[in-house]
């Protein structure tokens, strides 16, 4: 193998997760002499650092970058490595997950054979303290364990609507019917090979999951592609912005190359796990981003690139708990969101009912002062 892959980890007080995280990498299959592995500490205060640097020390693919300044988030440490990296195809690790072990290898020969610009596969969803494994979302049937229940982005009732009516008319209807293109949806698909993503619109629906996924440096330096700084959502804006300017991609709907723990103790939660007002406005600003690359493609992409997601962020925030100033903070951003993203009646009657009901919210909460 000539080609090599460089793969970036963003760490930041990782703790007991890390060394599990690194394994998965230095074990993997494809051989450690075609990886390089960048490990960018985000200025650590539970020895993190010090163990980045005992693999970097250890073995020669691992190099530990150490930042000055906590920037907060992936989003930075994420674009050092790719600044730093010199591989010729790049992956993402979140270190307290894993990669199975031929992970690398996989990806590596079907963007090879493929000569595609992103392939990528599914993840296990694994729920650390509550004993339950879910399979990552797709639109397309497959031949998976049926031990695994699907993960979906459909979310229990997000709006002020009876149940029966959502569940019968406005979920099928806002979180879009399949998109079928070119692959049918009636029997289990295998690989999906497509040029562009409009031969394909319902793989935007699907988790953005940068860390399953394997890119032609190409791609991403010659597009200058990188994680905008948002707290949660820059992974989204990431991978839709490789979907949309990728030429050839590749996805295997019956691999799982990744497993990705959802830490759920008080105690042991990552950044995405607690709900504050910054994180739902950063989601918005994603949401935003989204909707301005996606400007110039066809309508059923920009709806497909946003509306799933904000469905998700709807939910999210209707089982928050926001005071009135935030709430118009969110409510500037879906503004400014509703005036990029406003076409046809889904789109616009999405925006409009998630605006009237954080409006109705301030009013009751104006009333009990």
């Amino acid at each position: 193998m000539q080609d090599k892959i460089s793969i970036i980890l963003p760490i930041f007080n990782v703790g007991s997760h890390l060394r599990g995280g690194i394994d998965s990498l230095v074990n993997q299959t494809i051989g450690r002499e075609n990886l390089e592995i960048i490990m960018v500490n985000d200025c650590s205060t539970d020895g993190s650092d010090k163990i980045i640097d005992e693999y970097a020390e250890k073995y020669d693919c691992c190099k530990a970058i150490h930042h000055e300044v906590n920037s907060g988030a992936a989003n930075k440490p994420r674009n050092t490595g790719i600044e730093n990296s010199t591989g010729d195809y790049i992956m993402f690790l979140d270190p307290d997950d894993r990669y199975v072990l031929d992970a690398c290898e996989t990806l590596y020969n079907t963007v090879k054979k493929t000569n595609a610009d992103v392939a990528f596969a599914r993840f296990r969803r694994i729920f650390t303290y509550g004993e339950k494994i879910q399979k990552s979302y797709s639109p397309y049937l497959d031949n998976l364990e049926n031990k695994y229940p699907d993960e979906t982005l459909e979310e229990a009732n997000p709006l002020n609507v009876s149940n029966f009516i959502w569940s019968n008319a406005l979920e099928k209807l806002l979180y879009g019917n399949d998109i079928v293109k070119t692959y049918e949806r009636s029997k289990p698909v295998d690989v999906i090979k497509i040029n562009k993503i409009e031969e394909e619109p319902d793989l935007l629906k699907m988790p953005p999951s940068v860390w399953t996924k394997i890119y032609k440096r190409e791609l991403i330096i010659d597009n200058n592609i990188l994680f905008p700084e948002f707290i949660s959502g820059d992974d989204l804006a990431f991978a839709d912005e490789c979907f949309l300017k990728a030429n050839g991609i590749v996805f295997l709907n019956n691999y799982f190359s990744y497993d990705y723990f959802i830490r759920d103790l008080p105690e042991d939660k990552s950044i995405t796990n607690n709900v504050n007002v910054r994180l739902l406005a950063d989601l918005m600003d994603s949401y935003i981003y989204c909707a301005e690359i996606g400007k110039t493609h066809p309508e059923e992409i920009r709806n497909v690139m946003v509306n799933p997601h904000l469905m998700y962020w709807a939910n999210t925030w209707k089982n928050a708990s926001m005071t009135k100033e935030e709430n118009n903070l969110l409510l500037e951003k879906l503004y400014k969101l509703q005036k990029i993203h406003n076409d046809g009646f889904k789109t616009k009657f999405l925006t409009s009912s998630i605006i009237k009901m954080i409006e109705a919210a301030n009013l009751v909460k104006k009333s009990d002062n």
